[in-house]
Order: C-alpha cells, then structure tokens, then sequence
C-alpha cells in the first residue's frame, strides 16, 4: 500500500472511530488488523497534521503573573530516606507541627 493510501485509509478510519461514540479499546478490539499502538501512532500523526494546517492559524495569548521568589537559605532536616526543605523564615508554630507529624507518621 502507497503511504497517501495508507494515510487516507488511516484518516477514514478515524473518522468512524469518532464517529462510533466507543472508547479506543472498544473501537480497535472490533478491528483484528489494527491494534491500540497503530491507533495512538495514526491518531498523534493525523492531529499534527490538522493543527498545522495551511489553513489554521495560531492565536497566541499572552498572559502575566507573579513569581514568588524564594529564600536561598533553608534547613533541611532529614529522617531515613525523607527530605524536607524548610525555608528560613518558616514560623515556630509551623515548623513544630511539620516536626510533630514526622514523628508520628
């Protein structure tokens, strides 16, 4: 089979795949030559396609928001493999009830 024939019938196939309304597993357990890695590879390649398109045209958006900056001095505190970081201006309160549940768990 040509590759432009093996993209056509791949494509007509994921058209009765949306169209059918069954879950992927559904759809290629009816299918004895297709199995589910053929269907995610033929579905990744044929949405590629489509989104870059000569006729889709990509609207980008730019969006702002804060950053919160981090203290470069902390504590870590160690028990078996667990690792925790605790910034430098972590309260008393906070750090004792972190410590109280680590000794607990």
């Amino acid at each position: 089979m040509k590759r432009k024939e093996k993209h056509d019938l791949w494509k007509k196939r994921m058209e009765a795949y949306e169209a059918s309304g069954e879950t992927i597993q559904e759809w290629v357990s009816k299918h004895d030559d297709i199995t589910e890695y053929q269907f995610h590879y033929w579905r990744k390649k044929i949405k590629a396609e489509i989104n870059s398109g000569p006729n889709n045209e990509v609207n980008h958006t730019w969006t702002s928001f804060d950053v919160p900056t981090f203290t470069t001095t902390s504590i870590e505190v160690r028990l078996d493999d667990l690792s925790v970081y605790i910034p430098e201006n972590v309260s008393e309160e906070h750090l004792s009830r972190v410590l109280r549940v680590l000794r607990n768990g």
